[in-house]
């Protein structure tokens, strides 16, 4: 007996209802008008030709990168400021608790500096205190040639006029009268540094070039200056103003030689 397949008949059916009923045709767009495809050819061409605006710029600092300083960092000294630093320092302690106070970490410590940026401007204590005089001397030399120059008197003994007054002229900062002190004290107890500062010192006491008896005067002036400056160095003598006063004069007119 032959097997009968039920729904052959209405795979039939269904091919041929599709086989008769129509397909969806697609819709033909109406043909543009000219004055359509003009506007729509100057669309694209003004987007091609428009260029793109320009990202926006990051929000600038109020105080550019390079002024603003890092947070918790300090601007760094010029090295000129920090040598200066140290100098004032070395003589404020040498003036205050003399040169065998003078140490590297106590230098560092009154300068607010670390001991490297010491050793960057001075290697050890003897290179640091040579500046310190060395700065002193220049000091003291530069106001004995401001003085010459302004000297108007008797010409002979303008150097030690010169000398005189620099010697013992306690407002001017370019003389170090301090340091000085401090350096002229160390070398009466110290042969070292007697001998490494002696010899540019020996320069601003050396007899004038003059007949003997007027050399004699000039260079009697000269220890008249040297004994009024120990002694204030030395603080034995109390001597009030007005009588201060009155030596340096008699000093200074003894300067004056006689034709």
């Amino acid at each position: 007996m032959k097997n009968l397949n039920v729904n052959a008949p209405a795979r039939a059916a269904g091919r041929a209802e599709g086989a008769t009923k129509p397909r969806a045709t697609r819709k033909t767009p109406a043909p543009k008008t000219p004055a359509q495809s003009a506007a729509k050819s100057s669309a694209e061409s003004t987007r091609k030709t428009t260029p793109k605006p320009a990202s926006k710029p990051a929000t600038q600092s109020a105080v550019p990168a390079s002024e603003a300083p890092a947070s918790g960092t300090r601007r760094k000294k010029a090295p000129a400021q920090v040598r200066a630093q140290l100098l004032q320092a070395a003589s404020d302690i040498a003036t205050d608790h003399g040169v065998q106070a003078v140490t590297l970490e106590a230098v560092a410590e009154r300068a607010g500096v670390t001991k490297g940026a010491l050793q960057y401007h001075f290697v050890n204590k003897q290179g640091l205190l040579d500046a310190l005089f060395e700065q002193t001397l220049e000091r003291f030399e530069d106001q004995m040639e401001t003085r010459l120059a302004a000297d108007r008197k008797d010409a002979r003994g303008a150097a030690s006029r010169a000398y005189l007054h620099t010697t013992i002229d306690e407002t001017s900062p370019a003389a170090s009268t301090n340091v000085l002190r401090v350096l002229v004290a160390a070398m009466m107890t110290d042969p070292e540094i007697r001998e490494r500062y002696s010899t540019p010192m020996r320069k601003w006491t050396r007899p004038d070039p003059l007949p003997l008896d007027q050399a004699a005067r000039l260079m009697i002036c000269r220890l008249a200056a040297d004994g009024l400056w120990i002694s204030d160095l030395l603080g034995y003598q109390d001597m009030s103003p007005e009588l201060r006063d009155e030596v340096v004069r008699q000093i200074e007119r003894m300067t004056l030689l006689k034709p």
